[in-house]
């Protein structure tokens, strides 16, 4: 009986084998691929991983709330009021201000200037900046900046150039200009110092140079004139236009010698540079006209 039901197995197994043969099944690989596929949804024509991500992108900025009218003004105003009138605002993360190109300059006409001694500093001292308060002129206010040597970061002599800070056109010089005498001082005191023209003979010994727009520069107190600086003749950049001094100053009769500096005005229509600012504001804007802006 062992041995009957040994041939019987054994004819079997034969016969399994030579089936097997006949019909082969897939490879492994085969194998993967076709339970991969039966797994995953098909995707349409044209997606892929990376356009998934894009939807997700555009769906979150679409979550995000638009800027309102409100927001928008009120940066605009912010913006305004940092920078007062110089027009174009600098961002947080860009290098220390560099001197306005020519299309800064053509954008904004205070702009490009140089300061008009050649190594000097914009002074600190709050009575030397615009608006700064001049009692004795009924209370008046100082229309520009003054630049003395222990406030300017340099020598200041009756011999230092004084440059024209911008190109222009001269409108003033006082070439035949005649110093003060005590009887004028007299004059003056007698009035407070009050008008216009008692305040233009207190700036002494001028010149006054034209840059176009509306935008004038005053160079006041000088001992002297440079040759060749008349009504009408134009200037360049740096070009020397005179030297400091302390003319239409009581100093230059009482105690000559003894309040030698130059004071200096950016005139923008009507008005100066600064006005209507405190001091640090004014001394900023004169920093932005000269490229030296943080």
């Amino acid at each position: 009986m062992a041995l009957v039901v040994f041939a019987v197995a054994a004819i079997v197994a034969v016969v399994q084998a030579t089936g097997s043969e006949a019909v082969p099944g897939p490879a492994p690989e085969e194998q993967i691929v076709a339970v991969a596929q039966q797994r995953q949804p098909s995707e349409p024509a044209g997606h892929s991983a990376a356009s998934e991500n894009e939807v997700t992108t555009e769906a979150e900025v679409a979550d995000e709330p638009e800027p309102t009218i409100e927001s928008e003004t009120a940066e605009v105003d912010e913006l305004a009021e940092s920078q007062a009138q110089q027009g174009e605002v600098q961002d947080e993360q860009q290098p220390p201000a560099q001197p306005a190109t020519e299309t800064d300059e053509a954008d904004n006409p205070l702009r490009g200037f140089i300061v008009p001694i050649q190594g000097a500093c914009v002074t600190e001292f709050p009575g030397h900046l615009p608006e700064a308060s001049r009692a004795y002129r009924n209370d008046g206010v100082h229309e520009g900046l003054d630049f003395y040597q222990w406030a300017s970061c340099t020598t200041i002599s009756f011999s230092t150039e004084i440059l024209a800070a911008k190109a222009g056109v001269v409108v003033r010089a006082d070439v035949d200009y005649v110093d003060i005498t005590p009887a004028d001082w007299e004059r003056f005191q007698a009035a407070n110092w009050e008008g216009d023209e008692i305040l233009d003979e207190l700036r002494g010994r001028q010149v006054w140079i034209d840059h176009g727009r509306g935008i004038v520069t005053r160079y006041a107190h000088l001992s002297a004139i440079a040759d060749g600086i008349v009504k009408g003749a134009e200037v360049q950049q740096g070009q020397v236009i005179g030297y400091p001094g302390e003319s239409g100053q009581r100093e230059v009769y009482a105690n000559p010698g003894t309040d030698i500096h130059l004071h200096f005005e950016i005139r923008v229509g009507n008005g100066w540079l600064g006005q209507g600012k405190t001091p640090r504001e004014a001394r900023d804007l004169y920093l932005q006209a000269f490229g030296r802006a943080d």
